[in-house]
């Protein structure tokens, strides 16, 4: 994998290492790993940092950094909405952790990207630019490069990352839209639930109701923060408990996981700069949902 830029008039005279950081936005620990390999070259001739450059010179980085991969590489269908060399979006099915942990080291997301970049001949590392709880479906950005990550990341950091979802909860939500911010933490120590306390970090929900049921609503979610769990807890403590999330307050009678899904991801290319915006829809489990909702009035 590699980056290209073509040194503009603006830029004539500059050194290499102005360039990457100032213009191409790396962060001081990728230019020390690009000195250290020796992974910079202008017009195909390996070059140091401290080089000048001129106007039209073609400048070409090539990553090097994702010798090590500690993840199994497995056999398992992706569903792909979109790759190339830089970044790629997929859309997760519902149970399926994203890592592996100590104890479920297969049958994850990484053990699939990885497994599907090896088929296509080369090793990268599993970089996951934002997470998703195993039952949670949709959308998610994964990106090939240390360089790619960092740039995304930054994007989160100034909001120009922006992430929505689709969640059914239960009982009717009476205010069209609203803003969610409150501070999300362990209520004590050693707790294995996430809850609003004042001890937390700031977490920002944004919401609005889509459709009402007789005994629940569809509702569409953007975070301005990313906690563990945020929509979970932001809606409970309203008294909107997911759909299907017994750990937080919700009724399996109808879904056997959390009815939230990662319906739209929006943001700029980290090396095109292009505008992106994908979605999918709601998978069948909550399309089934929302149609029982529709044609009954349990109260759950």
């Amino acid at each position: 994998m590699h980056l290209e830029y073509r040194v503009t008039n603006d830029k004539d005279n500059q050194k290499v290492s102005q360039i990457l950081k100032n213009h191409l936005k790396f962060s001081r620990g990728q230019i020390r790993r690009l000195k250290r390999c020796a992974g910079v070259m202008v017009n195909n001739q390996t070059v140091r940092l401290n080089a000048l450059v001129k106007e039209g010179d073609l400048i070409r980085v090539n990553f090097q950094d994702d010798e090590d991969q500690s993840v199994i590489p497995q056999d398992i269908p992706l569903n792909i909405l979109f790759e190339d060399e830089h970044i790629l979006v997929v859309n997760k099915p519902s149970n399926m952790l994203v890592h592996p942990l100590s104890y479920h080291v297969l049958d994850t997301l990484a053990n699939g990207v990885i497994y599907h970049w090896q088929q296509q001949g080369y090793n990268s590392k599993f970089r996951a630019v934002s997470r998703l709880d195993k039952d949670t479906s949709g959308v998610i950005l994964i990106a090939k490069s240390s360089y790619s990550c960092y740039q995304l990341a930054e994007q989160m950091k100034k909001g120009i990352y922006r992430r929505e979802y689709l969640a059914v909860v239960h009982n009717k939500i009476t205010m069209d839209s609203g803003v969610i911010n409150l501070p999300i933490g362990r209520p004590y120590k050693g707790s294995l639930i996430f809850g609003v306390t004042s001890r937390g970090k700031e977490a920002i929900t944004h919401f609005t109701v889509i459709q009402r049921f007789a005994s629940g609503s569809l509702v569409k979610l953007r975070l301005e923060t990313g906690r563990t769990h945020q929509i979970r807890v932001h809606m409970n403590h309203l008294g909107h408990p997911l759909m299907g999330d017994d750990l937080y307050g919700g009724s399996m009678d109808l879904i056997h996981r959390q009815a939230l899904h990662s319906w739209r991801l929006g943001f700029n290319h980290p090396v095109t700069k292009e505008n992106m915006q994908l979605e999918v829809p709601l998978p069948d489990d909550i399309e089934s949902l929302i149609q029982k909702l529709k044609n009954c009035s349990i109260s759950l």
